[in-house]
């Protein structure tokens, strides 16, 4: 209810008028939509923190991923406003990881399929903030259309909520508050995010609502201890990533483009842009594929993030349901 009050009476209205908007590249016109969509994912886990604390049923858990999400929303929030390096942003987001290692909330074990595992409590404290950069600019590169980083983060985080009760059924031994709270925590925010940022956007996310999604992904997936099936799910994002970054030669801004991946006719239809110039990414490789319409593009990631998510739990079956 927060996130859904935030998200009407400030972002919609406040947010437009004081000029905090995106232009929509992508459609015919390019319309202006309000942007910084994110700040209300922050306010509505920020009152549910408040309401566990009042009630006295925070734990360490909940209250380190809750700070890791602040952590990489406000530095989205500044690169919103200001624009980050295209460095800086990156490493920024590693910080998102030092809540969970200062209060000790990560496993020391990690766990593959098989029965496999490694026993790496001091190299975890390492790869834990390294994770959270990953999954935050993962997410905020994953931006690219209407509703695809809401949407897409949204199945993501019900398929770890699943893998979890995966997990408890076949081993137990796992706290169930502590994932129902991550679970109330985490989705109906997400839930109002996607309604009003899915085709055709309402409210942009902003920086500061990819890198907090990812960053709670991340966060999730490293408290709950659901690395491999977590990785498996995020492949989508990771994909799209690893293409724009190998074909620009390194990390960039949107800004800095000098050719656009995408070009769009005055009818609304998308087609890959034949530039050289142009950064391969995974929606210029949809595009050619046949998909021709916005919407169309958005369906194709979703259906490719539930596949990953079908594997994501088929993981989970693999590490806990054998040996």
């Amino acid at each position: 209810m927060a996130t859904y009050l935030f998200t009407t009476r400030v972002v919609m209205k406040r947010f437009a008028r004081w000029g905090i908007a995106g232009v929509d590249v992508h459609k015919p016109g390019k319309p202006k939509v309000p942007e910084m969509g994110g700040t209300a994912l922050l306010f509505g886990t920020f009152c549910f923190v408040t309401v566990l604390a009042l009630l006295g049923a925070l734990t360490g858990e909940l209250l380190s991923i809750f700070m890791a999400i602040l952590i990489a929303g406000l530095i989205g929030v500044i690169d919103d406003r200001y624009t980050l390096n295209k460095r800086v942003k990156p490493a920024l987001c590693a910080l998102a990881g030092l809540p969970i290692v200062l209060m000790g909330t990560y496993p020391h074990e990690l766990l593959l399929p098989l029965s496999v595992s490694f026993n790496i409590p001091t190299l975890y404290m390492i790869l834990v903030p390294i994770a959270l950069a990953v999954t935050a600019n993962a997410i905020n590169m994953f931006d690219v259309m209407n509703g695809v980083a809401s949407g897409t983060s949204l199945i993501v985080l019900l398929t770890l909520v699943v893998t979890w009760s995966v997990r408890f059924v076949l081993v137990g031994g796992t706290d169930v508050t502590f994932a129902t709270g991550a679970a109330l925590m985490l989705l109906p925010p997400a839930v109002v995010l996607f309604a009003f940022n899915r085709y055709p956007s309402r409210v942009f996310l902003g920086d500061t609502g990819t890198l907090a999604l990812g960053a709670a992904i991340g966060a999730f997936v490293v408290v709950s201890g659901l690395e491999f099936p977590g990785v498996v799910v995020m492949m989508v994002p990771i994909t799209n990533a690893f293409f724009s970054i190998f074909s620009h030669g390194g990390l960039f801004e949107r800004s800095e483009l000098k050719s656009r991946p995408i070009s769009v006719g005055d009818d609304g239809r998308l087609s890959s842009n034949p530039d050289p110039s142009a950064p391969l990414t995974l929606t210029r490789i949809i595009l050619l594929l046949g998909y021709e319409r916005e919407e169309e593009v958005f369906l194709a990631y979703m259906q490719l993030t539930l596949v990953t998510a079908i594997l994501s739990v088929l993981c989970g079956l693999l590490i806990w349901g054998i040996g």
